[in-house]
């Protein structure tokens, strides 16, 4: 008992000061039923493979998230309903004579589309150290879309995978995994893993977050972190190259600044990198075994907060 003691007071003297201090905030999510909070999501993302073509691909993407609590249940789990609102989405690819973008107003549909995206909303529940449990209805908005009267079903493919990929289920779940999904099981905690999913294309990916406490006050909670993201398995599929298998594989850093008091993300500065290697199993075009790597670079610039509630000016 007395050595268990001792151990206790030099693990005290030997962390940090402000870390010892600020373990009363707590590493878990205080969200408060009828409020209703936000993340604003900056994506800028570049693209290049080694392909014939040698393809360049940017993509840019603005996501702004709406979180209204509902409720809180016994097990502290959050119910909320959720909004995409100020969606931006913009593509160019000189060599696939792709030059897409939702903010010009040239393609229709992708307008209404993306309008159609703002005005629904769907419902999610969370663990209060951000882990996703269930999300409902966000399909059911996709399946909206999909429904719509087009005389281009063409384009309506195209258009309806890019918005997938972007705001879909998967985006969405990975959006939470990433930026939602901070805390630990146990708290206090210095240093921690999160195994998480990552969708990357539409594929499932699994990645390995360790984060790290490197700042803990009633101001200000710093969350810093790396990931490793590695698929478990090889890809199988057939592309307009042919028969092709993938691998994947790479790594993203993480710089979260939390509110202590809400446990929200105030502000996070992320950056991945993304390796692809496609192998060529049956083409036309292209012979077998030909190994065809691609790389992906994705800066993430997000920021959160609370909504403010309007002030009620009616006089009476």
């Amino acid at each position: 008992m007395k050595s268990a003691c001792i151990f206790f007071a030099l693990a005290l003297l030997l962390a940090p000061p402000d870390l010892v201090k600020g373990q009363e905030p707590g590493l878990v999510y205080n969200l408060q039923p009828g409020e209703t909070y936000f993340l604003e999501t900056d994506l800028q993302q570049s693209t290049h493979s080694e392909s014939i073509d040698s393809e360049e691909i940017s993509f840019y993407n603005l996501t702004r998230v709406e979180f209204s609590v509902d409720s809180i249940d016994s097990a502290k789990q959050i119910y909320m309903s959720v909004r995409y609102r100020d969606l931006l989405i913009s593509m160019l690819a000189p060599q696939m004579g792709i030059d897409i973008s939702s903010a010009s107003g040239k393609n229709q549909m992708l307008s209404e589309m993306v309008n159609m995206l703002e005005q629904g909303n769907f419902n999610m529940v969370m663990t209060p150290r951000g882990e996703l449990l269930k999300l409902v209805g966000l399909e059911d908005l996709f399946a909206l879309l999909a429904a719509l009267p087009v005389a281009d079903t063409t384009e309506q493919q195209v258009t309806l995978r890019s918005l997938e990929e972007a705001y879909g289920p998967d985006a969405f779940k990975s959006l939470c995994n990433v930026f939602l999904w901070v805390y630990p099981v146990m708290h206090p905690m210095s240093n921690w893993t999160n195994d998480i999913t990552y969708y990357l294309n539409t594929k499932a990916v699994k990645m390995v977050n360790r984060y790290y406490l490197t700042k803990s006050s009633d101001a200000l909670v710093v969350i810093q972190g790396m990931g490793m993201l590695n698929a478990m398995k090889e890809y199988y599929e057939t592309t307009g190259m042919g028969d092709v298998k993938s691998t994947v594989s790479g790594s993203q850093t993480y710089d979260f600044h939390m509110d202590p008091g809400t446990g929200w993300l105030k502000r996070c500065v992320s950056r991945q990198r993304v390796k692809i290697e496609t192998t060529i199993l049956k083409s036309n075009q292209l012979p077998p075994g030909l190994i065809i790597p691609s790389y992906t670079e994705t800066a993430f610039e997000v920021t959160g907060g609370r909504l403010e509630k309007p002030i009620d000016t009616d006089v009476r």
